[in-house]
């Protein structure tokens, strides 16, 4: 019955073979405002984009996407080496691209299933009901389209990083033109021309833009991740354009460096969340763009975690990356846990992870002898936010740009230092959220990270690829265990860090995908399939992997 539910609500965007009544009675029942209004509003909408579960962590993303598929692949969680370790869940999969295209957040429990906020479909209604406007009306609405479309922008680029082509100039043809058609996949190279070049006119539209008073306050009161502030939208923007032009710079490097050049070189033009040169002491909740959880949610991760044993701590991450530094952010992500015996809890001596080469035999055996994700900062931590942009990430990619190309504006070095202190004294903040401390950890002192960047292994040195390889191991490092998707993404796109990868000896998945296969109802529903069925393989890679 779900996922009749789930094959419905998808006809009506993608306009499937059902009537056309049929669908616009559905979307008219599934279109409803975060209030439960019984019309749609372009700001309520817009409030509505920003509402999604697939961005805050909660328990059914990561249990079923980022921990359980994405994290294992770059190893950023850890898992049981059963024999279908790496096959794909198709059940989570047509999850994960429903919530891109139908909205699935508009239930009253903040602690439901319910993850996608469906920008897809969202930002289709808000189009035409923009459209229907009245001219002397559109001021007033025009920074919520923008806005919103900035959102749409992320959440598609990130949809290409998964599945390659997608679904998306055609997309949503019911709602946006009372049509029904079976949409094409749009090539993934043309998506990402799409995405960064509306980002740079979002760019300049944001720099140039005076709001009048209504705009000012509707947008003020329905934009709970900027709150209504123009110049961190601007950062946010900018940020989004750093990513995304860095992930396709060994495809299109000439385009990524020259616009690359043009955001560094011009910082009141095109400013960016970077933390404007604070390190220890910068603030992630005044700097970074996050979404927080509903003032009644409850819940936290610890089952997501447990449930498939991605709460034990990861080896690569922490035996070999962490520990021989001594890294500060150690008590921060992890708990050395320990073993009880007769009732009476013995912890271990000090910070370990388990073999991920072990057979799932001796791991399932051996957990409880090792580290484990940390209780306060991640496992019972009911205020974690949704990541949309660090300062540390755009850091990492600047210390990238200016080592690759020297270009002006900034060193490599001064950038990676920064993105580091920043990537600390975020984890730091991370933990701070939790209003029930389990154990008591200070933030690490400027003493500590000093000692911590003066390390052979961190230190900005070497040859220009080994300095390109710690750049890359500390910005995955610092994505965390909330950020798997970008963490996977970075991976195939470098190929760091250099885990060792666990081989299955399953004959059909030995080794990660390098991508995921299209859902279900594409494969049956969408006459466009076939032209992208070839492609339709666990190791086709995205366009922007070739390293």
């Amino acid at each position: 019955m779900i996922m009749k539910k789930i094959l419905l609500h998808i006809s009506c965007v993608f306009t499937l073979a059902i009537t056309m009544s049929g669908c616009k009675k559905q979307l008219e029942e599934y279109y409803t405002n975060p209030d439960k209004t019984t019309n749609p509003t372009i700001e309520k909408l817009f409030s509505s984009m920003l509402d999604n579960n697939r961005v805050r962590p909660t328990y059914w993303d990561l249990r079923t996407l980022q921990f359980n598929q994405m994290g294992k692949y770059c190893q950023m969680t850890a898992f049981l080496n059963e024999l279908t370790t790496y096959s794909q869940n198709d059940d989570y999969i047509q999850n994960r691209w429903n919530d891109f295209y139908t909205p699935n957040n508009q239930g009253n429990n903040a602690n439901d299933a319910g993850s996608g906020s469906g920008p897809m479909a969202q930002y289709r209604t808000m189009q035409r009901l923009f459209k229907a406007l009245p001219i002397d009306e559109r001021p007033n609405m025009e920074v919520f389209m923008m806005a919103g479309r900035v959102i749409l922008l992320d959440q598609t680029a990130q949809m290409v990083d998964m599945f390659g082509d997608i679904p998306y100039s055609e997309a949503g043809s019911l709602d946006a033109t009372a049509t029904i058609s079976s949409p094409k996949f749009d090539p993934q190279a043309e998506v990402y021309d799409t995405v960064l070049t509306q980002l740079k006119e979002m760019a300049d539209w944001f720099a140039a833009t005076t709001l009048n008073t209504v705009a000012t306050s509707a947008f003020a009161n329905q934009d709970y991740v900027n709150h209504g502030s123009l110049s961190k939208w601007r950062r946010y923007i900018n940020s989004l354009r750093l990513r995304y032009l860095m992930r396709q710079s060994y495809v299109y490097e000439d385009r990524a460096k020259t616009e690359i050049q043009e955001i560094l070189s011009n910082p009141l033009q095109y400013p960016l969340v970077d933390g404007d040169g604070v390190g220890d002491t910068y603030s992630p909740y005044n700097t970074d763009v996050l979404i927080f959880q509903l003032t009644n949610y409850t819940n936290n991760l610890d089952n997501a975690f447990t449930e498939i044993k991605a709460h034990a701590a990861p080896d690569y991450m922490l035996n070999t990356v962490m520990l021989p530094v001594n890294d500060p952010r150690i008590p921060l992500m992890f708990d050395k846990f320990g073993v009880s015996i007769n009732k009476v809890f013995t912890p271990n001596a000090t910070y370990r992870a388990m073999s991920q080469q072990w057979t799932q035999v001796m791991q399932s055996d051996s957990i409880s002898y090792f580290s484990t994700i940390d209780s306060t900062t991640y496992r019972f931590n009911s205020h974690l936010p949704g990541i949309m942009m660090t300062a540390a990430e755009t850091n990492f990619l600047k210390a990238e740009a200016f080592e690759r190309w020297g270009l002006s504006g900034g060193t490599a070095a001064a950038s990676y230092n920064l993105a580091v202190r920043q990537a600390i004294a975020f984890a730091y903040y991370l933990h701070s959220t939790n209003t029930t401390q389990y154990e008591a950890v200070t933030q690490p002192s400027t003493a500590d990270v000093d000692a911590f960047l003066a390390k052979s292994a961190v230190a900005y040195s070497g040859t220009s690829d080994e300095k390109l390889g710690k750049i890359w191991t500390q910005k995955w490092l610092a994505y965390g265990f909330t950020q798997c998707g970008q963490a996977w993404a970075e991976y195939r796109r470098t190929k760091y860090p250099k885990i060792t990868i666990w081989q299955s000896t399953s004959s059909i998945y030995p080794t990660p995908p390098t991508r995921f296969t299209y859902p279900a109802s594409e494969k049956a529903y969408n006459t466009s399939y076939s032209a992208v069925q070839a492609n339709d393989t666990r190791t086709t890679k995205i366009f922007w992997d070739v390293k």
